[in-house]
């Protein structure tokens, strides 16, 4: 998994994300993930500069260099709190991809766009009410959908 690119506003939403992401997929128990540590440690020793995304050649060598199948990369396009002062609701919008490492293929795509009031029932039950809880959910919808 590399690092999310951060398109948001907010400066450290790509990290908040990508860690979320890390999270909620080792608690899946979908997949294996490579430990956090070596992906930036081969990220700095390669030079690599995830802004806009990745190319082939450096996914294919994510895949040789520390032996994954596949690659998670994504963008986190929004991250902020709207509305007025006292009643703000947390919005979060974040794609996704996952590259098979030798073909470059891709395996599956997703995206999710979600604000804290989208789980409330009524009268303000089950909305979400801060971007942390509401990365996780984000993030949690995203991987569910991966076969």
């Amino acid at each position: 998994m590399l690092p999310f690119y951060n398109r948001s506003t907010m400066k450290t939403a790509g990290e908040i994300v990508t860690k979320a992401f890390i999270e909620e997929l080792y608690d899946s128990g979908k997949f294996e993930i490579e430990f956090p540590g070596n992906v930036k440690k081969f990220i700095v020793g390669e030079r690599i500069i995830i802004r806009k995304g990745i190319g082939a050649d450096h996914i294919k060598l994510v895949g040789e260099r520390l032996n994954v199948d596949a690659v998670i990369i994504g963008c986190v396009k929004k991250y902020e709190s709207e509305g007025k002062e006292n009643a703000q609701i947390p919005v979060i919008s974040v794609d996704a991809r996952m590259i098979h490492a030798d073909s470059c293929s891709i395996l599956w795509i997703g995206d999710n766009y979600r604000r804290g009031d989208d789980y409330e029932t009524f009268f303000g039950i089950g909305r979400i009410r801060s971007l942390a809880d509401l990365s996780r959910e984000v993030v949690k919808e995203l991987i569910d959908t991966i076969p």
